[in-house]
């Protein structure tokens, strides 16, 4: 008796192409598209002195030296929201003894990272299921 199973190669090409799509050239911008409404309230929330602290708000793999020297990486691939690496950043969001504080990063992250997390695995989802038809 033989058996012969045909089409393997087809289901083969798709689950190769699906797992493309979950690459670091894929995800970075879904992820950086969907932290950008993060950084904007950031963005917003940020004290007005000179403006610095609200324009060094950034979403972006990128890491200052300093930043960069002290994070401890948790995934394969990281982008990051929030300020520079300006000392004062953590001068408004936690205080100090002349200071009292005035948060701006954690607010936007805890009325963000719901929704941003739910529309990473959407789109996510949706760029496995782009790549399996062209597969």
């Amino acid at each position: 008796m033989s058996v012969r199973i045909e089409g393997t190669d087809a289901i083969r090409r798709k689950l190769l192409a699906m797992g493309s799509a979950l690459r670091r050239e894929t995800m970075v911008p879904i992820i950086e598209d969907n932290l950008q409404p993060m950084a904007d309230e950031m963005r917003a929330l940020a004290a007005r002195g000179t403006g610095e602290m609200a324009d060094s708000v950034t979403v972006s793999t990128d890491l200052s030296p300093h930043q960069a020297a002290i994070n401890q990486p948790i995934a394969e691939i990281e982008v990051f929201a929030g300020p520079g690496p300006l000392v004062q950043a953590i001068q408004e969001e936690f205080g100090n003894y002349h200071q009292a504080p005035q948060p701006f990063i954690r607010p936007a992250f805890d009325g963000n990272v719901d929704q941003a997390m739910k529309r990473v695995g959407a789109d996510g989802i949706a760029a496995i299921l782009d790549a399996a038809k062209k597969g």
